[in-house]
């Protein structure tokens, strides 16, 4: 229903009678009256119905004490049972009736509540509803009695105990209501509790799931990528835009954010964000992890592509050995370097030389890093990589097949420049195994391969 004026009355209406019925009562000093004539046109109107009544009750406004008169119909229809009542009383007993029980419920003044509130107790005990049913009955037995002849003595020495009563009864039933209010207090704190706990274990839970998911490690490997590189910020805000994120409540991190992260680990190599308290402070201490530790991977894979380009591997081809110089110089840690440096460097072979040509050629790090593959691959053989990526993978068929003249062979190249976990190098040698044997022969590859595959299925 909408919330009209004319919906509002609609609805109210009743309540509205309710309450205003119990602001009227009768007039004591003259609570009705008989028009002596038997003609309509002399008798008054009520005030409510506007047709003319020849029974008139007088009835006044407990607030402003203002005066109507009202037809014996309306009073039964729109004043309340207390009115109702003495207007039997009054009529058919005791012209004085209303006088009588005004002096009555001043003396006790819970007379009106015992015998005429709706709802009667409501919320009181169970056991004690016949008691209240009791002293409901007794009471107004004991009232009725009284009014029905015209009296000064007022029934106290009945009426006290039934006053008393009331009391208790109220006062239980108040009790009641406590308990229960209470109880439902106490309820609804503890589905509060329980909806709150839910809700961080459901939350728990999802932060969990978002930890260990693929989804999450691979962004992070995305944005520790970026940041590595140490770009400026609007690049590192231009390729941060190009990434998904997975998806959560609140973004994991913004652009802004971001570009905070990549000048704090340009400037200081680590990334920490204080100042930015929205942060999840678990994801900012993972990034940082797996940023630091990406930086130390590429940067020991640095210093080892460098022992090994110019004296580990075995190049079959100049070539092949100046594009791997080519690429490390793209490096950021290359950058300072040449070409010349490089060939200056490999050509190198006594020990004693390589530390006299680092002492005049290379930085601190590099003669550190330099030195210390030196000490450890005495013999030059090449540091195995421990990662590998299938563009790896390709390079090294492309350029150790062609040279490899047995399969054994192959795979021992492959053996010493990498040492991958168990089941991956295996991996490895079986693919090893169907790339060597495919180069060998001539023909259609592709079918030999499905048809290797339905061997093996079946």
């Amino acid at each position: 229903m909408k919330p009209t004026v004319r919906n509002l009355i609609l609805q109210e209406h009743a309540q509205w009678l309710s309450a205003c019925s119990h602001e009227w009562q009768l007039l004591a000093s003259l609570p009705y009256v008989v028009n002596p004539s038997e003609t309509r046109r002399e008798w008054h109107h009520c005030e409510l119905c506007h047709k003319p009544v020849r029974y008139e009750y007088h009835v006044q406004n407990k607030h402003n004490h203002r005066e109507l008169i009202v037809g014996s119909e309306c009073v039964k229809k729109f004043m309340n049972a207390e009115t109702r009542y003495l207007m039997v009383i009054t009529t058919e007993d005791n012209f004085y009736a209303v006088a009588q029980y005004q002096t009555l419920t001043t003396a006790i003044p819970v007379v009106p509540t015992i015998m005429f509130a709706q709802p009667w107790l409501p919320q009181l005990p169970s056991e004690q509803v016949p008691q209240a049913r009791q002293l409901r009955q007794t009471t107004t037995q004991t009232v009725t009695t009284y009014l029905r002849r015209k009296t000064k003595q007022l029934p106290l020495q009945e009426l006290k105990p039934a006053e008393q009563t009331y009391r208790r009864l109220a006062q239980a039933e108040q009790d009641a209501i406590t308990t229960a209010e209470e109880a439902a207090h106490a309820q609804l704190l503890k589905n509060q509790q329980q909806r709150q706990q839910q809700a961080a274990q459901t939350a728990e839970q999802a932060e969990q799931d978002l930890r260990q998911s693929s989804a999450y490690r691979h962004y992070l490997q995305q944005l520790a990528a970026i940041i590595v590189t140490r770009p400026d910020r609007a690049t590192a805000k231009q390729r941060f835009e190009q990434l998904s994120a997975p998806t959560t409540e609140r973004p994991l991190v913004n652009s802004y954010q971001f570009g905070q992260m990549v000048t704090e680990y340009r400037q200081t190599g680590q990334i920490q964000v204080r100042r930015l308290a929205m942060l999840d402070h678990q994801f900012v201490t993972e990034l940082n992890q797996v940023t630091q530790q990406l930086d130390e991977r590429q940067t020991t894979r640095f210093y080892d592509d460098v022992f090994n380009s110019c004296w580990g591997w075995r190049y079959h081809q100049q070539a092949t050995q100046r594009a791997d110089w080519e690429k490390l110089l793209t490096t950021r840690w290359g950058q300072p370097l040449s070409l010349t440096w490089f060939e200056q460097l490999s050509a190198q072979t006594d020990s004693q030389r390589v530390q006299a040509w680092l002492s005049q050629h290379a930085d601190a790090t590099m003669k550190r890093e330099l030195t210390q593959r030196l000490v450890q691959q005495s013999e030059r053989q090449p540091i195995a990589r421990t990662r590998m990526t299938r563009t790896e993978l390709r390079q090294f068929c492309r350029r150790e097949q062609p040279s490899a003249a047995t399969l054994a062979a192959f795979e021992a190249a492959f053996d010493r420049y990498y040492q991958l976990p168990a089941a991956q190098q295996a991996t490895a040698h079986e693919t090893l195994a169907y790339y060597y044997v495919a180069h060998q022969y001539q023909g259609d590859h592709q079918r030999a391969m499905q048809q290797l595959t339905w061997l093996l299925k079946s």
